[in-house]
């Protein structure tokens, strides 16, 4: 008799959730999967990383350019189509991040990336002078010492044989923003670190929280080896991250140094810039105390690290595909640099390499380094065509954005010239994310970006491998086994 009793109650529970989740999904204007009891659409999800993107294609197919789904309880709206994204992201209203979000607040705290609302505005205004370009001019002769280790490493591995960029590119990338961001250069492409590897294993961990419906549920995560593992990782980088600001405060001290000149120059000759801005200026009319520096350090690093490691090895992918494009681009560089082509490029010369930049634009058209990005809805409201009800997460599908057929002409050829003309609508090419919420740091991406596959194309023929990349739509874009090339010497 009490069997009886619980299966009855368990099978109403079902029929109210199912019966609740059907009603919500139908205050929608949009097509979608029918959800199941308590789940609702949460086992489509379990899938592996390598199937995601195929998996959210398929949906759309299905379904169409922007269709809806259920987490549990949770709505989620997917775009795939740059029709539906202008309304969004070009609003000041609609800027507080999804749900997905939420798991590196452990890591990041409410810097700039996570935060939201006043707080998110304060910080923008307050961050953008960082980025100036007399800024970024003194972050240049970092960049170009860092590329020529790296073009020393490249050069022993320069055999024909198969190399998988993706580590030794990040080790560049991530000394590039430790010396640019905190002034300090961690030496990670001469000796793997425990601030290294912690990085990697917190970006793991996020990603699988991101990806995995169950995982993203703290009820289950805590209870699982990841959490004892994430502390440790988040102990080893906040205790890296604090020790680089205390290190430059007490420089600070030593100089007598508490403010900021007023000139617009200080950046020019201040290797210290972005640190010494958020350690001495004031913000909404009081210094940042240690905390609040650290989550904005911690998410420059995050945000400055693996995403230009993914623009330069999927932009020498497929470079490896077209030695055509490669001899165009050095074509482009002896116009530069003339006889002088072992020499490191000046800010101006970085500008005036236009064919390499539609180059750039085209791999991360389809290789974009953050292939999705999500929006939480805070009220009722209809975006475009869309009808959104109050807590949705929208979750924009860039990469599949980017490969529309009626926005771009045979759009898996990897065709630079493209860009040479105005894009039918320019949401359709969103790697920095576009509107308020788009990216602060795009200048200094493409600055790194242009020096380092220039450099690489100066000095040697890349060569394809036969290994295909599998992607991975984690935080960004990666390849479960890497992403191979060939290198030969120039010379």
């Amino acid at each position: 008799m009490i069997t009886l009793l619980i299966c009855m109650v368990l099978v109403f529970v079902l029929l109210l959730s199912w019966i609740n989740l059907v009603k919500e999904s139908r205050r929608f204007n949009l097509n979608g999967p029918t959800p199941l009891p308590i789940l609702g659409n949460a086992h489509l999800f379990i899938v592996k990383s390598t199937e995601m993107l195929d998996l959210l294609a398929r949906l759309a197919s299905k379904y169409g350019g922007a269709f809806r789904v259920h987490l549990f309880t949770t709505p989620v709206v997917i775009v795939t189509h740059s029709r539906y994204v202008e309304a969004l992201v070009s609003s000041t209203e609609h800027i507080t991040k999804g749900r997905t979000y939420d798991f590196l607040l452990n890591w990041l705290g409410l810097g700039l990336l996570t935060s939201t609302g006043q707080m998110w505005k304060t910080q923008r205004r307050f961050l953008t002078p960082a980025f100036h370009f007399n800024i970024l001019q003194n972050f240049l002769p970092v960049f170009c010492k860092n590329q020529r280790y790296l073009t020393d490493k490249l050069r022993g591995l320069a055999n024909g044989q198969p190399i998988d960029m993706t580590p030794i590119v990040a080790l560049d990338a991530l000394d590039n923003v430790t010396e640019s961001i905190m002034g300090v250069c961690v030496d990670a492409q001469k000796h793997q670190s425990e601030y290294v590897k912690s990085i990697e294993e917190l970006s793991a961990i996020v990603t699988m929280r991101m990806q995995n419906p169950f995982m993203g549920q703290d009820a289950i995560f805590n209870l699982l080896p990841y959490k004892k593992k994430q502390e440790k990782a988040l102990k080893i980088v906040h205790g890296q991250t604090h020790k680089v600001i205390e290190a430059r405060r007490a420089e600070l001290r030593r100089a007598n140094i508490t403010a900021l000149p007023d000139s617009n120059d200080i950046g020019i000759k201040n290797k210290h810039a972005f640190l010494d801005l958020l350690l001495l200026a004031e913000m909404d009319g009081k210094k940042i105390d240690d905390e609040g520096v650290r989550e904005q350090v911690d998410t420059f690093m995050f945000e400055g690290h693996d995403t230009t490691t993914s623009g330069i090895v999927y932009t020498l992918y497929c470079l490896s595909k077209h030695r055509d494009i490669q001899e165009k681009i050095y074509e482009e560089l002896q116009t530069i640099f003339g006889s002088e082509m072992e020499r490191d490029p000046t800010y101006t010369e970085l500008n005036q390499m236009k064919y390499l930049e539609l180059v750039l634009k085209e791999s991360m058209r389809l290789f974009p380094p953050v292939p999705l990005i999500e929006r939480k809805i805070m009220r009722d409201c209809e975006i475009g065509d869309m009808k959104l009800v109050k807590g949705t997460s929208v979750l924009i599908n860039i990469y599949q954005i980017h490969r529309q057929p009626d926005m771009f002409e045979n759009p898996l050829e990897f065709r630079p010239e493209r860009f040479e003309k105005p894009l039918k609508n320019p949401f359709s090419w969103i790697p920095f994310s576009a509107g308020p919420r788009n990216c602060i740091g795009q200048k200094f991406a493409m600055l790194e970006l242009k020096i380092t596959i220039s450099e690489i194309v100066k000095n040697f023929y890349i060569l394809p491998a036969s290994q295909e990349p599998e992607l991975s739509a984690d935080i960004v874009l990666r390849s479960k086994n890497g992403v191979h090339i060939k290198l030969m010497p120039r010379k």
